[in-house]
């Protein structure tokens, strides 16, 4: 690449780019969004077609984007695996949600994010060691039916309030019901269950502060650590 891309290595906690591959048909569209054709990803080994491009966006902060966006918007789908290291993946938490705006993702870009998320005080996934002490939502023998019902908890429910201080967030939502839930997050709780290589607990980052975590992207593009 001759020039560097601006979108390259952006550094924004553990993210360093937010790509997305699309028909050349869809490039006009996607310039508008703010993102810049890249020939040779040296991130993401893909060769793409003759009518395909790679184009590298920037992905917002949650307060870039604007909590008042977020606010209100209803809540489409979860992912509890958004996010590729090109082998795999880092273990994302992501929100789909639509609001004023259109359809966006709230994205929370730390390892394995669901064992450090509790909904309604209960961690959403934990190593199969600690499945007892802790009783995820998503449980490693019944994955598929603990990730339905936890989406369906979800999905259809509105985003009542958003609060973060530099250590922690809570975000309210309510369902059809108007029944409350609450999603919470810390930089370090002794709820959060121990890692299954070293047994012990982490914290949930190191460096920065809780909303450097929180990244808002555009539906169908990537994160890429």
């Amino acid at each position: 690449m001759s020039a560097k891309n601006n979108f390259l290595d952006l550094d924004m906690g553990l993210v360093k780019e937010n790509y997305i591959i699309i028909k050349n048909s869809d490039k006009e569209l996607w310039q508008s969004r703010g993102f810049e054709t890249v020939k040779k990803y040296p991130v993401f080994l893909y060769q793409p077609s003759h009518d395909e491009s790679i184009m590298l966006g920037k992905p917002l902060y949650m307060d870039e984007f604007g909590i008042e966006n977020i606010k209100n918007s209803k809540i489409l789908e979860i992912c509890t695996c958004c996010g590729t290291y090109g082998m795999g993946g880092p273990g994302f938490f992501g929100i789909k949600f639509q609001g004023s705006l259109g359809i966006r993702w709230l994205v929370y870009c730390i390892w394995n994010a669901s064992e450090h998320i509790l909904f309604n005080g209960r961690v959403i996934e934990c190593h199969p060691l600690f499945q007892q002490k802790y009783n995820p939502w998503i449980g490693y023998n019944e994955h598929k039916e603990g990730s339905i019902q936890l989406n369906n908890m979800f999905s259809g429910s509105i985003i009542d309030d958003i609060n973060f201080t530099d250590t922690e967030i809570t975000i309210n939502f309510k369902n059809n019901n108007f029944a409350e839930n609450t999603l919470c997050s810390y930089k370090y709780s002794d709820k959060f269950p121990e890692q299954g290589g070293t047994r012990k607990k982490r914290n949930s980052f190191e460096n920065g502060v809780m909303k450097d975590y929180w990244l808002v992207i555009y539906d169908k593009t990537v994160l890429s650590i």
